[in-house]
């Protein structure tokens, strides 16, 4: 079976996927920052729902929940890029 490597378009997609992750924790830390914010512009029954909401449903999503999963996500898949450059580093030497 054939094996295809070239490093440079795994690590041009690599960086790409991290830079996903970058805007996408941001994008929950802008959530999170806005839903803090609200209380200055909205009080009442409905905005107390609405915060409770947020607060145990949403909110451990955004700021804990995504960011560790995403990061995780990260080392995985830079774990497997080592792992293929390694191996066909190995194999070129033989």
């Amino acid at each position: 079976m054939a094996t295809k490597v070239e490093r440079s378009g795994i690590e041009s997609c690599l960086g790409r996927v991290n830079t996903a992750i970058e805007t996408l924790n941001q994008a929950a830390s802008d959530v999170n920052a806005a839903m803090n914010e609200l209380p200055a512009y909205w009080e009442g029954a409905a905005y107390n729902r609405a915060r409770t909401t947020y607060e145990e449903e949403y909110q451990t999503l955004l700021t804990r929940t995504v960011p560790e999963t995403v990061s995780s996500f990260r080392d995985y898949i830079r774990g497997c890029m080592e792992t293929i450059l390694e191996t066909d580093s190995e194999l070129a030497g033989r």
